[in-house]
């Protein structure tokens, strides 16, 4: 069952990546590529829905810190299409979108570097600071949905 769900995972991710040719769909690939693969599976054991594995949760934390800066990268001058969410404040605010990804990337290293100690309490302290730096840049950053 495991191995279904992960085809599926990796099936989902992998066909609309190879259609993403605009930086609008490429981010967005990015960033459901690190959701999919690191934050949500370390949500599950943060919110005790999955066995709590040292070892994979530090490989995941790991993988998070190796994705993170990837969507970032896809945010240039004028790149809002008719499917993005991203809102014009991105290139508005350069210095503020900044600062909150140079946050958030220092709160996902945090977490990678403290899920090596497993100390559970810790991490779930650190992988709530890490959502809700994404929390902040969303609510700054990303419209609704189109």
């Amino acid at each position: 069952m495991n191995k279904i769900f992960t085809a599926l995972l990796l099936a989902a991710i992998a066909i609309p990546a190879a259609h993403a040719d605009t930086p609008a769909e490429t981010r967005s690939q990015a960033f459901k590529k690190m959701l999919l693969q690191s934050f949500e599976p370390m949500g599950m054991a943060v919110r005790e829905r999955a066995p709590y594995d040292k070892a994979k949760f530090e490989q995941q934390a790991e993988a998070m810190k190796t994705l993170a800066a990837e969507p970032f990268k896809h945010f240039p001058a004028n790149s809002i299409s008719g499917k993005s969410r991203a809102k014009p404040e991105i290139w508005s605010q350069p210095a503020k979108f900044q600062a909150d990804r140079d946050v958030f990337l220092k709160s996902v290293d945090n977490l990678a570097t403290i899920a090596k100690a497993g100390d559970l309490a810790a991490i779930k302290k650190a992988y709530g600071q890490v959502a809700q730096n994404c929390k902040t840049c969303h609510d700054a950053f990303r419209g609704p949905e189109k």
